[in-house]
């Protein structure tokens, strides 16, 4: 099963981003020079929905994307959604030059030597990169288990949706940040978005993807030690982390920065790691950081000082056409936790894989 290209032909597509702490929906026009947006909602979810990657409590999803679709008076019924990055398995490979239809096949009978699952056990695509001299190509492989695909599939089939395109999270964060920042596309750029338990880390120039990761560091772990060190609920935690910001908060900022420091020197760790397996001989340009406690104040300049990088937070509706309709402070403070939703947003059925080097 092509998980990027079950079919071509244009059409709109609802983007749902599911992740550990809640759901976002994204409704995009993407007829016109850029694209418009037409509809934006999130909730919350508990933490209780996810067992190992896969959504445990679909019935849970479905009743939140059910009142998001209400909300919104969404009619549209066929989707766009986003796995998770440790659930995924990627590869890049070189492969003699052939047709995309025998390029396929030969994925299919070479996968098995290097994916750690049983390939009748996954669901797998492939990308093609580029031109690798002698007669070979770069292809990047993507498999997924399939109990992962189907585990969403079924909680959005619970609200009434039908899913279009499965893609990765990471690379949903891509499309997002190659809108947003053209000037930045033929960079190298590590792409770094912070979830609640893990980040996603993506490390592309010129459209493609050089390196992909996962760190095991989310936004939990602000939230874990705000519990430790002021005996707080969860929950308190989670809004005093929202708030650290605001100037009347400005203790639980100090807090938090003995947290920061030590996060920022993990991600410096790991980025090092992750850029010698890249095998790629030039230099990191920039890092862009997205995801809900990417915003947390210090967290942007303490990885610029670690690392010596120049570090930025992505805007995720920059490149977005975003009416009178919508708050700008609202859009403002989801700028940083959006971008897999724009990025999938973005997605047409049959826009990427195979259909690139047809």
């Amino acid at each position: 099963m092509r998980l990027a290209s079950l079919f071509r032909t244009h059409e709109p597509l609802i983007a749902v981003d599911i992740g550990l702490s809640g759901v976002k929906l994204i409704e995009l026009d993407t007829r016109g020079s850029a694209p418009e947006l037409i509809n934006l909602g999130s909730a919350s979810l508990p933490s209780e929905v996810f067992h190992n990657n896969l959504i445990a409590k679909p019935e849970i999803v479905a009743e939140k994307l059910s009142a998001l679709l209400e909300a919104n008076s969404i009619s549209d019924r066929r989707t766009v959604t986003a796995v998770p990055a440790p659930a995924v398995f990627t590869k890049k490979v070189r492969m003699p030059k052939m047709t995309a239809a025998e390029l396929a096949a030969n994925i299919q009978l070479e996968v098995g030597n290097f994916i750690p699952h049983k390939i009748d056990a996954v669901k797998i695509d492939f990308h093609v990169i580029g031109d690798a001299g002698k007669n070979q190509l770069d292809v990047l492989v993507v498999a997924v288990k399939d109990e992962v695909v189907d585990s969403y599939v079924q909680a959005l089939a619970m609200a009434g949706l039908e899913v279009a395109v499965v893609d990765v999270d990471y690379f949903a964060v891509q499309n997002c940040f190659e809108l947003g920042y053209p000037e930045l596309k033929d960079r190298i750029v590590a792409l770094i978005d912070i979830g609640a338990r893990y980040s996603g880390v993506n490390i592309c120039r010129g459209g493609h993807s050089l390196f992909t990761g996962d760190v095991p560091l989310g936004g939990r772990v602000f939230t874990e030690f705000l519990v430790e060190n002021l005996g707080v609920s969860f929950e308190q935690a989670e809004e005093m982390k929202r708030q650290a910001g605001k100037p009347e908060h400005q203790k639980v900022a100090g807090l938090l920065a003995q947290k920061i420091e030590s996060v920022a020197v993990e991600f410096n760790r790991q980025l090092s790691l992750f850029w010698n397996a890249s095998g790629v001989e030039d230099g990191l340009d920039y890092i862009m950081l997205s995801g809900g406690s990417s915003a947390l104040p210090g967290l942007q300049s303490a990885l610029q000082q670690k690392t010596g990088i120049e570090c930025q937070i992505l805007n995720a509706f920059r490149g977005v056409e975003c009416g009178a309709s919508f708050d700008p402070e609202h859009l403002a403070d989801l700028k940083a936790q959006s971008a897999v939703a724009v990025g999938l947003g973005l997605r047409q059925i049959g826009d990427k894989g195979a259909a690139e080097y047809e």
